[in-house]
Order: C-alpha cells, then sequence, then structure tokens
C-alpha cells in the first residue's frame, strides 16, 4: 500500500506538470483575469445604461432627443447638430466676454481740456440782516412787529429785544411802537416783497468796491432776487438782458473782487436761529450756474465782517450723450 501511495503521489505530480497543462497559480490567475473582465464589461455597460438614462431624461434643451429611441437617426443628428451649433454659440460669447473683461475696458473717460474762454459763473449774496432798523415804519411794525420779534401780540415792546438795540436806533424805535390811539388804515394790506425789498439792504449802500477783470463795476451790474434771506444780489445772472461775462483765466485778479459795508449797526436783534435768521453778522454766498436759481440757505456759505475772503471754483460738465 506504501508503494501505491507513492506512484499515485508521483503520477498526481507529472500529470500537474504534463505538457499542455497550467500550474494552479497561473490557472488561478487567468480565472481572475476573466473574472475582471466580465466585471469591467459589466460596469462599463452599467455607466452606459447610466449614462443613457440620464440623457434620456435630462432637462437640457434638445439632448434628450439624441438619445431618444422615439427618434430616427436623421433626426437624432438633426437634434446633434443643433446641440453642438447652441454649445459652440454659447462657448464663443462666453470667451468673448472674458477676453472683454479681462481687458479692463473703461467705463469713465476723463478729459481734461484747455479751455481759451470760459464762462464766468453767477455770484449771489444775501446780507444775514432782513430789515434794516432805520427803515422801518409805524405801518410796518403795526403789521409786523411781531414777526420780526420786537413786540408781543398785543403790540406792547419787547424789552429784551429792545435791549439789543442802538442808542440811536432805540429811542426812535420806541416812539414808534408806541400805538395808543394809533388806528391802522383799513385799506392797507401787507405786500410782502415790498416791505421786504423796501427795507432791505440796499447794495448801492452797502457796495464800496467792485472790480470784474481789473475793470469797475457798479450796483447796476447786480440784479436783484429774493430768497430766504430777503432781498439778495447776483451778479452775472443772466437775467438783465445783458450778455453773460467770460473770462480768459482763473486766479487773483481774474474774477470778481467786490467790497462790502454789511451796515450791522442796522441789525435787528435775533432770539432764535431758523432758517430765516441767524445769530451771524457778514454775508451769505454762492456761486452756481446761470441755468439753476441759488438755494443760497442751503448751498451757500458765509464770509465773516472784518476778512477778506478768496473762493476758487470748477466747473465740472457731465455729457449726457
Amino acid at each position: 500500500r506504501l508503494g501505491t501511495e507513492i506512484i499515485m503521489l508521483t503520477a498526481s505530480t507529472s500529470e500537474l506538470n504534463s505538457p499542455g497543462s497550467l500550474p494552479n497559480d497561473a490557472q488561478e490567475t487567468t480565472i481572475q483575469n476573466k473574472t475582471g473582465r466580465r466585471r469591467k464589461s459589466m460596469l462599463k455597460q452599467s455607466w452606459m445604461e447610466i449614462t443613457v438614462a440620464f440623457m434620456r431624461r435630462t432637462k437640457v434643451h434638445g439632448l434628450k432627443f439624441v438619445f431618444s429611441p422615439d427618434k430616427t437617426l436623421p433626426q437624432r443628428l438633426l437634434w446633434l447638430l443643433a446641440f453642438f451649433v447652441c454649445m459652440g454659440l454659447l462657448f464663443t460669447w462666453s470667451w468673448n466676454r472674458i477676453f472683454y473683461l479681462m481687458s479692463y475696458p473703461a467705463v469713465t473717460k476723463i478729459k481734461m481740456v484747455w479751455a481759451h474762454n470760459m464762462s464766468f459763473p453767477a455770484v449771489t449774496f444775501c446780507n444775514h440782516n432782513l430789515f434794516r432798523v432805520s427803515s422801518l415804519t409805524k405801518v410796518d411794525l403795526y403789521h409786523s412787529g411781531y414777526w420780526m420779534d420786537l413786540m408781543h401780540q398785543n403790540h406792547t415792546v419787547m424789552d429784551r429785544s429792545l435791549a439789543l438795540l442802538r442808542d440811536n436806533h432805540k429811542y426812535s424805535l420806541l416812539n414808534l411802537l408806541n400805538f395808543n390811539g394809533y388806528t391802522p388804515s383799513p385799506h392797507y394790506h401787507v405786500n410782502t416783497t415790498e416791505m421786504i425789498g423796501r427795507l432791505g439792504h440796499q447794495l448801492e449802500d452797502m457796495l464800496l468796491e467792485c472790480r470784474f477783470r481789473g475793470e469797475n463795476c457798479t450796483h447796476q451790474n447786480f440784479t436783484t432776487i429774493y430768497t430766504r434771506y430777503g432781498k439778495c444780489y447776483t451778479f452775472n445772472s443772466g437775467l438783465d438782458g445783458n450778455p453773460m461775462l467770460t473770462t480768459l483765466k482763473g486766479g487773483t485778479g481774474n474774477g470778481l473782487e467786490i467790497m462790502l459795508d454789511i451796515q450791522q449797526d442796522e441789525y435787528l436783534p435775533v432770539w432764535g436761529e431758523t432758517d430765516e435768521t441767524s445769530y451771524e453778522a457778514g454775508i451769505k454766498v454762492q456761486i452756481h450756474s446761470q441755468d439753476e436759481p441759488p438755494f443760497i440757505d442751503q448751498l451757500g456759505f458765509g464770509v465773516a465782517p472784518g476778512f477778506q475772503t478768496f473762493v476758487s471754483c470748477q466747473q465740472q460738465l457731465v455729457p449726457t450723450a
């Protein structure tokens, strides 16, 4: 029995190593390769099925018709051509816009031009004081004294306001504020524009010196305008029938130079600062174009008495086209 077992073992070994047969390791490797190929084939088929199923259900315009089994081959080719044409146009315009953005195009263009002849702007100024004390009349005080904060509603004198007045105005004003036995005219009607024009500071009294580009000018070169500050004056307004003035260049001696007497001794006492009244003394100035009215209460700047003030400005033109 022992010999038989030896022969059987020998025969088994020789049979495995006989020509035309493979070793155990080689057979296992072959089986694994075949199994791997089958798995890859099955995985490839599953991916293709998933892709085709996705293409048939996608919402991309035209792409689902390329893989639709209900369409004929020419129809599917036509849809495929249309899809690639649209994608080509999309990428073409996308790259075009990207290149345009990368070129950093200019949004705002600023061009400096040296003008040989510039239009001079309009210059409007107002005195901070609305009414002159010396110009007040009994009728004015009777109808508007309460508004001027000089008397109470019962036409009695307001002592706190009179205490701030100069002596030369105080005594004359006390006589005007005495309404004992006074009867106003029944035909009198308050005309605010007329009263402000009559009681306001007159330019011929305030203007001490005026020069434009080295040449003398007078109060006749100014136009009267009424604002929330009362009677104001505008130089080069373009409203008086005269042509608008021009200047060759900027700098001192090429613009408007004026010297004013603000007549501070004519100021009314002020107990509250409002849009129309101010604690300040001096004038308020606005430089603007002739195409817009002066908003001096909002855009004006103050000039104090006793000082020389230089003002420069620049013109900015914004084209609409």
